[in-house]
């Protein structure tokens, strides 16, 4: 039998900062029935503007912080603590921790570090132990020549397995695991495996991997800028790679889910140096799970069936960008939270189904 998760969704896919902040955000959550809310750093660093422009006065006590504060970062990030403490919701993760990776000295590898160390006293205290750092585009040539620091892949991952290490080693001094994330435009780290091989190599208790719904499959299925929207590929390929996902990643390095579908591009989604097809398709197109009549066709409760049979017993978290986030209305934050709350659960009603062999409707 399998066990019913903790519903999470990323505060960014609760509406545009711009129009909605992360206090209103996490009540809305809250009131929803989700169990967690992701922190967005962009929603978390917009708060802390907005503090030291006098608003939020009311989440401190006695009074507010000293706008010149160099520890207001902290002092917000436990303001946002009490208020989820306030509402009975956790905060899971931070989210995401950019460019960790294609590093070309050890003096850029070492500011990283040092950045991250900002990172790790955020998230202590917003009182989560998780952040999570994902894999990147990279905005020059193809950084794998013979003419570059890494010449082969095998390299290439070995100098993630290096910084990872160090990551992991100053994440413990503040009791933090780090999750690995392979985004679905990654110049060069854009599959589960390849995180997996990192991980595996790094071999810390706290550091391990991060699957997102829409990366794996929006990599491994998916490929937006053909009209079909899907890769010309049996689709025994991506079966095969599920089982393998299923009996390769132990349950106790599945630090996090993240679940979101797509909808299939009406048009071909154009590359650019700048802009990848998938990474325009991720901003724009988005969608909560088992939203098919919105034109949604990932299959998302293939890759959460595989992913139950790690045996992961953790969050399942929604993670949404989409154009309808923009929209500047009060209720945004509501439409979408009803929304993911609904897809969570027809996507634990089929997850269910299958777990007993009775036929899915999805």
């Amino acid at each position: 039998m399998v066990q019913k998760p903790r519903y999470a969704i990323s505060s960014l896919s609760l509406g545009s900062n711009t129009y909605h902040d992360l206090p209103t955000k996490i009540k809305t959550a809250s009131e929803l029935g989700y169990h967690g809310i992701e922190i967005f750093m962009a929603d978390f660093e917009l708060f802390v503007d907005q503090v030291k422009s006098g608003c939020h006065t009311s989440l401190f006590t006695p009074q507010a912080p000293h706008t010149d504060n160099p520890a207001i970062e902290w002092e917000c990030a436990s303001a946002i603590s009490r208020l989820c403490i306030s509402l009975s919701i956790s905060i899971p993760i931070l989210q995401p921790f950019r460019n960790f990776e294609n590093f070309e000295s050890e003096f850029c590898l070492l500011q990283a570090l040092n950045n991250a160390e900002r990172w790790f006293k955020i998230a202590q205290c917003l009182g989560t132990d998780l952040v999570l750092v994902c894999s990147n585009f990279i905005e020059s040539d193809f950084p794998i020549t013979e003419d570059r620091l890494c010449k082969t892949m095998d390299d290439y991952l070995g100098a993630q397995v290096k910084a990872f290490r160090m990551l992991g080693q100053r994440a413990q001094n503040y009791g933090i695991r780090i999750g690995y994330e392979p985004l679905a435009w990654g110049t060069v780290i854009n599959r589960w495996e390849q995180c997996w091989a990192v991980v595996k190599e790094v071999d810390m208790p706290n550091v391990g991997i991060i699957l997102d719904s829409f990366n794996c499959l929006g990599r491994q299925y998916a490929d937006p800028p053909l009209l079909s929207g899907i890769r010309p590929l049996p689709f025994s390929v991506l079966t095969s790679n599920l089982i393998a996902l299923a009996q390769t990643i132990p349950a106790d390095k599945l630090f996090f889910y993240q679940l979101a579908d797509a909808s299939r591009p009406l048009k071909p989604f154009e590359s650019r140096p700048s802009r990848p097809a998938r990474m325009c398709w991720s901003r724009s197109s988005r969608l909560f799970p088992c939203e098919q009549e919105l034109g949604g066709f990932l299959p998302v409760l293939l890759l959460t069936q595989a992913v139950m049979k790690i045996g992961y017993q953790g969050w399942w978290s929604l993670e949404i960008f989409n154009t309808s986030l923009e929209e500047k209305d009060e209720g945004c934050p509501r439409r979408h939270g009803v929304r993911g709350m609904k897809g969570l659960r027809k996507l634990w009603t089929a997850v269910e189904e299958s777990a007993s062999g009775t036929e899915s409707s999805l």
